[in-house]
């Protein structure tokens, strides 16, 4: 049984208040009720001529559950307008959506649109939904499922083109997806906005479009020139394979003890006035702060080992398994988890990537801020390696971290990670619970970068390592 919250936002014809929150169970917080109004604002309005259908979609909130939302036409609002909609939305914890194999589809039948006056500002329950494992993939879809589960295991978001919902190209599509992808992929099968919301998402082929029912693939994917994998892949694996060696070799002579730092097998790029500084690799832990030290309640720690646990989830393992309840071993496993062990980028190799950046322009360096419209191969490169070598080793966490207060014991988690100086962990560390640096630390976590293909990877062979790391992460 999978607990959950619910909700329903739309349009009525038995009210005239628009659009708005007809009902809720007394567990929604606000920040889920205002997360349901956006999505269902965003949603789109249906094009002229295209019939009314129920849909489905989900999607991941910032800091919190899993939204499962199902749209059901209402015909006329209650000024007689056509085209009304109600949203019943499911809230579902990380952790539950992972052990309902992370798919939407087993809540769908929990799902209703038949709503009425008796249920204005009503409070529905929370209930325990019988949810189960996704169905058997669809062979009638296979070929074509296939193909979109490989471009969203690569990072890109796929838009369908379809006389209709996808419920069941989206459901095979599920089934073929690893665990490690599905507990992090959104999608809607059907929606009306020309916005990439969702990883996969349905959008209406209009009246008298030519051809038949397109897949968009995103203008980012890079692909390989015909006849050119084979050799790219023997060489990548020939300089890998050399690389991992060195690595190995170099990590058995440096001797070195928890707490200090792990040199990484290639050097860092120099600092330059044109380029972010690097982060500081400080040789020793460093010193608490009072905040850090400050203790916790035990129902603070138990609320923090959940909302580590769900973090862990959320990275994913697709090996089950159970999760601690030693806060400190949650975290061990974290920092586990989220080690880059690849090769890096070398002096020489940021030098000659910056050359090709800048032929499009100034490179955005340091992983942060909004990218450009169009980014180049090189950019892109440059901005992996800023945020893979947060997570090269060069940190470790300290052999007594079990010893510390909670505050101090996440605070060395966001160490080890080069995000000490992250505005929202350091606000959260001075003036929030344990629980609520958790979900700065996984804020901080997520991927906001493009991952396509890159025909750059043939001359820097790290590429591909970064891009499978990176594409390991959760996503914004």
């Amino acid at each position: 049984m999978i607990p959950c919250e619910q909700a329903v936002y739309g349009s009525f014809p038995f009210w005239n208040r628009g659009y708005a929150i007809l009902a809720r169970s007394a567990g929604c917080r606000p920040e889920w009720l205002d997360a349901l109004r956006r999505a269902a604002q965003k949603y789109g309005e249906r094009p002229t001529g295209i019939p009314e259908r129920a849909a489905l979609f989900a999607m991941r909130l910032p800091r919190g559950p899993w939204m499962i939302v199902g749209v059901f036409p209402q015909g006329a609002d209650d000024r007689g307008r056509p085209g009304a909609l109600a949203f019943h939305g499911l809230f579902v914890d990380p952790r539950s959506y992972a052990r309902s194999g992370a798919s939407p589809f087993p809540f769908a039948g929990s799902l209703r649109g038949d709503w009425t006056a008796a249920d204005e500002d009503a409070t529905l329950p929370a209930a325990s939904w019988a949810a189960a494992r996704p169905a058997p993939t669809d062979t009638n879809q296979t070929d074509r499922a296939i193909s979109i589960a490989a471009r969203i295991r690569r990072g890109e978001r796929v838009s369908v083109r379809s006389s209709e919902p996808i419920d069941d190209l989206a459901r095979a599509v599920w089934n073929l997806l690893p665990g490690r992808v599905r507990r992090r992929a959104s999608m809607a099968t059907w929606a009306f906005s020309e916005e990439k919301l969702f990883d996969l998402m349905a959008m209406p082929l209009l009246p008298g479009s030519p051809g038949e029912p397109d897949l968009l693939i995103p203008t980012e994917t890079a692909r390989r020139p015909p006849g050119r994998r084979p050799a790219v892949l023997g060489l990548a694996a020939l300089l890998l394979g050399i690389s991992a060696l060195l690595f190995v070799l170099f990590r058995g002579r440096s001797g070195l003890q928890e707490g200090t730092v792990e040199e990484p097998s290639t050097p860092l790029a120099p600092r330059s006035a044109d380029r972010e500084p690097q982060p500081t690799r400080a040789s020793l832990v460093p010193p608490a702060s009072p905040d850090e030290m400050r203790p916790a309640s035990v129902e603070e720690i138990r609320r923090m080992s959940e909302a580590l646990a769900s973090l862990a989830d959320r990275l994913g393992s697709d090996v089950a398994e159970p999760p601690p309840a030693d806060a400190a071993e949650s975290i061990r496993r974290l920092a586990e988890r989220l080690r880059y062990r690849g090769p890096l980028l070398g002096d020489e190799d940021l030098a000659r990537l910056e050359t090709l950046a800048a032929a499009e322009g100034p490179p955005p360096r340091g992983g942060r801020g909004p990218l450009p419209t169009a980014t180049s191969d090189a950019a892109n490169a440059l901005r992996w390696h800023d945020l893979v070598i947060r997570f090269r080793g060069d940190r470790r966490l300290p052999a007594g971290i079990n010893q510390e207060p909670p505050r101090r014991q996440l605070a060395l988690l966001a160490w080890i990670f080069h995000l000490e100086d992250d505005p929202g962990i350091s606000e959260a560390v001075r003036h929030g619970t344990p629980e609520e640096i958790v979900h700065a630390l996984a804020d901080a976590l997520l991927v906001d970068l493009p991952l396509p293909r890159t025909s750059l990877a043939t001359s820097f062979a790290p590429l591909d390592e970064y891009r499978n790391f990176l594409g390991s992460l959760p996503r914004k």
